[in-house]
């Protein structure tokens, strides 16, 4: 009797395995939030959905620590230290100016989910060809909440008159840029930086912060009060990249998976979560005795005059540099901001 050895046996007997397993892409993915932020199970779910929309193939994890400060987190992607991250859009603002389109004040009207879905549209629609964003394959965008004006001691601001008295922590970008221009004490730097100032005086009040975060990052203590004011004056965003080398590495299905899983999707879900997140952190902040106070019509018409000189000297930048009708584009993000609000 003939011995019959199948492809299989053979492939077997040899120690080959007859058909190879697609090689598996681990990607690190930096967050600098602290691990209790909301925004940590969205992108681990984000990475588990991509996982099984690849077959395995892609696996997104976290490093426990971030790998540089926020402002650093771009160039840390982009030298490899780690495959993907998000970073503020104020500290690439230099060299991207449009991203901060949806840091122009007075656009968050309340619900974030639609700020960052309005923002992933409107900027691929209209400045991605122009912004080259060396090293990295942009892939998503979002919006934190309202930012909040607060006072560290038991005065609360009201009036320009209460704002000028004080030493305010402001984040970069649109918010510091107008209290520059009101001529008001600022200190600039990322939100990290914040629960220090705070905790040691070393400023008494602070512009920039949602709600969640000034939870999050453990200034809530030290929040007196807070100026209630929606439309908010800002809303932080930021932009969801991949370092190019990286990203190439993926084949072509499996860059496609992550992109559908990403842009308006991740926008989404992101802004969402922020939703939840500001309404629990409103109340908490209520229950530890932080007062929301009104403020006077003379506060909202300097920081509009102000805030407004800034957003138009930012469109006529952007403007000159790509050859766009910024303004007009900048009034079409609001409309359609105002428009998914109202329709959610």
């Amino acid at each position: 009797m003939k011995l019959k050895i199948t492809a299989l046996a053979l492939a077997a007997a040899i120690g080959l395995n007859p058909l190879p397993a697609a090689a598996e892409t681990d990607l690190s993915f930096n967050i600098f939030f602290p691990p209790t932020h909301y925004i940590w199970p969205v992108f681990q779910t984000w990475a588990d959905d991509v996982s099984k929309a690849t077959g395995g193939e892609v696996k997104i994890t976290f490093p426990a620590k971030s790998v540089a400060p926020p402002p650093g987190v771009m160039d840390a992607v982009r030298n490899g230290v780690a495959d993907a991250g998000f970073v503020f859009n104020g500290f690439i603002a230099k060299n991207a100016p449009a991203t901060l389109i949806s840091q122009m004040p007075w656009l968050n009207l309340g619900d974030t989910a639609a700020v960052s879905t309005a923002l992933w549209d409107t900027y691929t629609a209209e400045f991605a060809e122009h912004e080259n964003l060396r090293g990295v394959e942009l892939i998503s965008m979002f919006n934190l909440g309202p930012a909040y004006l607060c006072s560290t001691t038991d005065d609360p601001i009201e009036t320009l008159e209460h704002l000028q008295q004080r030493r305010i922590w402001a984040l970069p970008g649109t918010i510091a840029n107008t209290f520059s221009a009101m001529d008001l004490a600022i200190v600039a730097g990322p939100a990290v930086q914040v629960q220090e100032l705070t905790s040691r005086n070393t400023v008494d009040a602070h512009m920039g912060l949602t709600a969640e975060t000034i939870v999050s990052f453990g200034v809530a203590p030290y929040t007196k009060s807070c100026v209630d004011m929606l439309p908010s004056m800002q809303s932080a965003n930021f932009s969801v990249f991949v370092n190019d080398r990286a990203w190439k590495r993926l084949s072509d299905e499996n860059r496609a998976a992550v992109r559908e899983l990403s842009g308006a999707e991740l926008a989404r879900r992101i802004g969402e979560a922020t939703n939840e997140a500001e309404a629990a952190a409103l109340t908490k902040l209520q229950e530890m005795g932080v007062v929301f106070n009104e403020p006077s019509d003379g506060l909202i018409t300097a920081i509009g005059e102000a805030s407004g000189k800034i957003a138009a000297s930012w469109a006529e930048s952007v403007s000159k540099k790509y050859g766009t009708d910024t303004s007009a584009i900048l009034d079409a993000l609001a409309a359609e901001i105002q428009a998914r609000t109202e329709n959610k």
